[in-house]
């Protein structure tokens, strides 16, 4: 297939050709902001492992899409238009790149390949221009664009620092200036991606005169205050981002004080400290004791269990009960989900006997 496959009347061969020349550019471009966007950074996968999410794969095919419409517009003769008015010049260039005798012989996987590549001297100004408008310029502000809509999807705010600053139900929080502006830094880094609520840096502190202390105890009380005037933005723009992994569903949320986020938080963090320790350190016996806590806790009551863990750690009932009831105490706050996929344990239902 050539280039200029691109400029066909029939969609079935002009979408495919746009397709193979932009879509492998396109995911390389977008894969990292939206790994930060959605996934803290973390690798996406879907069902496939060379695919990704397939929300992110929604989110690039839409890209891709929105891209070959506006090609297709421009070689109508509706060329987009800055803000002043003028056609967008890259596109002119696109086009007349693609309708030009050269791309009736220009090979498109060479052309995908370049597209690829960074800009270098000497290559076509088409080549460059499809490189800055189809793929670069399409993919602008991705990151912000993905966490706005997937806040909003959620129940969150589009806009919070708009609503926190214009709103008149946010009116009292902006009594107190410096009060204020950390509870708008913090509500800006958790959208972000942060989950330390208390993280203000450095800097803005010193802009505001605060120590961290200071700091600390007048933004636990901006945070108490939001939670007063609006629980539901509170709920929404706060405590679900604390939440980690998936937000907390709304059936599952409690009328949480920013103190209690933060114990639960750092109470869970501790718990898996304690545990990742022990299954690391600890005897195969343990991990044994492990994996029926949380078979009990998954499929119900397991009576003989502390009898069972005596035989196996080799020591009376009192002390084995102790030991139960410290482990299960940190698998329900660890989570029995995560304390089965990072301990590389054995699921409950093929442990319970």
């Amino acid at each position: 297939m050539n280039l200029a496959a691109l400029t066909s009347v029939n969609q079935t061969v002009a979408f495919p050709a746009y397709f193979s020349l932009i879509s492998p550019a396109l995911r390389d471009a977008a894969r990292w902001p939206l790994r930060r966007a959605r996934h803290e950074g973390r690798p996406c996968h879907g069902v496939q492992e060379t695919r990704s999410c397939d929300d992110c794969e929604q989110v690039m095919d839409d890209h891709i899409l929105a891209g070959y419409e506006k090609l297709r517009e421009a070689l109508a003769g509706e060329l987009p238009r800055t803000r002043t008015g003028d056609p967008v010049h890259e596109m002119q260039t696109i086009v007349e790149w693609v309708t030009s005798p050269a791309a009736g012989v220009e090979n498109l996987k060479h052309m995908t390949r370049m597209v690829q590549t960074r800009p270098r001297e000497g290559e076509p100004a088409g080549l460059r221009a499809t490189r800055a408008q189809l793929v670069h310029h399409m993919l602008r502000s991705i990151e912000a664009r993905v966490r706005r809509d997937d806040a909003v999807a959620r129940g969150a705010s589009a806009q919070p620092v708009r609503d926190l600053r214009q709103s008149a139900w946010a009116a009292p929080l902006r009594e107190q200036k410096a009060r204020f502006e950390l509870l708008v830094d913090s509500v800006v880094r958790l959208r972000n991606g942060s989950r330390d609520l208390y993280g203000t840096p450095a800097e803005q502190l010193d802009g505001l005169g605060l120590d961290p202390v200071t700091a600390r105890r007048q933004l636990r009380a901006a945070l108490d205050q939001l939670r007063s005037l609006r629980p539901e933005f509170y709920m929404a723009n706060v405590a679900l981002y604390l939440a980690e992994g998936d937000p907390m569903p709304w059936v599952a949320v409690h009328d949480l004080s920013p103190e209690d986020v933060l114990i639960h938080q750092e109470e869970q963090e501790a718990a898996r400290r304690e545990l990742s320790r022990l299954m690391a350190d600890k005897s195969f016996a343990q991990r044994l004791v492990v994996e029926r806590i949380c078979a009990a806790a998954a499929l119900g009551a397991d009576t003989g269990l502390v009898g069972w863990a005596a035989d196996e750690l080799g020591t009376d009932q009192e002390e084995a009960e102790a030991l139960v009831r410290w482990l299960i105490r940190n698998v329900c706050r660890a989570d029995l989900d995560w304390v089965v996929e990072h301990c590389n344990l054995e699921s409950p239902q093929r442990v319970r006997r």
